[in-house]
This record gives C-alpha cells, structure tokens and sequence, in this order.
C-alpha cells in the first residue's frame, strides 16, 4: 500500500504591529485627511464667507474649538485656523444696543476684554472680535508705529489702508529705507470713515470696500452703500 502525502498546513503568525507605528500610521492618516479637507494654509480669509447658508464677517468656531475660517467666498471644504493677523478690522463706529461707539469697548464682554464690531452694527449682525491692544503682525515682529514717518517721498502721520483693507503703519522713522511695518492696534484706530447710514463693509461689483469711495458718480462725491450688498439693494447715501 502505498502512503500518501499530506501537506502540512502550518499556521502563520500574524505580523503585529507595535505601539509607534500605529501611533504614526493613525497621524499620518490624519494629516492626509487634514490637507485635503483644509486646503492651502496659506490662503488667506475671505470675510464674509457663506457657510451652510449663513454670511460670516470674521473667524468662527462653529463646529471647532479654535476659530477658523473659509478661504473662499462660499465654504467648499476650503478653510484655516485664523492667527491674529486674519482678523478683519475693526469697524467704526459701530452699533451696539443702539448706541454708536468709537473705538473699542468692554460694555457687554463677561471677561470686560475690550471688544469690537467688524460690521457697522453689531445690533443687526452680532459679528465681532476682540480688540489687539498692540501692534501685531508684519515684519518687524510687532513693533509699534512710528509717527511721523517717510512713506513714498512723504510724511504720514496715521495708519495707511493695504490693498487687504488692513490697517498697517512704519515700525521706522523711514519706511522707504528700511521697508518695516506692522499692523496697527485696533485700539490706535478711531472713526476714520462715517457711521450710520453707512454699512461698512460694502459689496460693490463683487468688491469689499471700508470707507466712501467715489467710483460710479460723475459728481466726484463720494458714497457708501447702507447695506452690505450694494449690486442686489442699490441703496446708498453721498457722504
């Protein structure tokens, strides 16, 4: 009689994974996620920002324990974590509880923190941030402004407007030389543009504008919408 082979199975082992290598594995899942549903970092914020149906003018923390925001228009999955200097300015004067303020307050904050409002009133949009007490941002790692300062061949004396709608000043007595700057602290800033009517920012031809701009008039006046989107509303007043 002949005998017959049976093939042995063996049983393998199976490969364990250690302890780092899942830890790595898991953030290395994570960050590959996190980039894809994120996008760029370094996009900036768009203000406002339309997300699940609602306008945003500043950073949230809807569905996040650290404020974000879109970097687009309307929210596509495109966002970061806002740093200080993604913060929109602060608008005035603004409204709160019927009353027009000039600068920064602690009326209304729990934490008495100076806040301010990013629209021209916070009564009708309830969109705010709290104030920067310092010169922050830049590139002369937040210094304060010098005042007066040569810029262009000439003396300023207040903050300028960046082509952001940022409020930023020389950190030198000559920013033509040396090319320092900062953004400015909000509680430097006053009402440097007219309040109510006005409706600050304003949308006009699919642009954000901060203060009365003289663009469609023959009048050479300037004017501001008093609502936030001026193609939809057409309201306005001269300023």
């Amino acid at each position: 009689m002949q005998k017959k082979n049976y093939a042995r199975i063996r049983n393998k082992r199976p490969v364990e994974m250690n302890p780092w290598s899942s830890y790595l594995l898991g953030w290395t899942t994570f960050l590959l996620y996190f980039y894809e549903t994120s996008g760029n970092q370094k996009d900036s914020c768009v203000f406002p920002f339309v997300y699940k149906g609602s306008s945003y003018f500043s950073c949230i923390k809807t569905n996040s324990f650290s404020p974000w925001c879109a970097t687009r228009a309307v929210y596509n999955g495109q966002w970061k974590f806002c740093m200080a200097d993604d913060y929109p300015r602060c608008i005035f004067p603004f409204i709160f509880r019927g009353k027009s303020h000039n600068s920064c307050i602690t009326e209304g904050s729990f934490l008495r923190r100076l806040w301010c409002s990013v629209t021209s009133s916070f009564d009708e949009n309830q969109q705010w941030k709290y104030c920067e007490t310092n010169e922050y941002g830049g590139n002369s790692f937040s210094k304060p402004c010098i005042f007066p300062s040569i810029f262009r061949n000439s003396t300023i004396f207040e903050c300028m407007e960046d082509e952001n709608n940022k409020l930023w000043c020389p950190t030198t007595e000559n920013m033509d030389e040396d090319g320092k700057w900062s953004l400015c602290a909000d509680t430097r800033i006053s009402s440097l543009v007219p309040g109510f009517p006005c409706h600050f920012p304003f949308s006009y031809k699919n642009k954000n504008y901060y203060n009365c701009i003289g663009k469609g008039t023959k009048e050479n006046l300037t004017w501001c919408a008093t609502s936030y989107n001026y193609d939809r509303d057409h309201t306005w007043v001269y300023c």
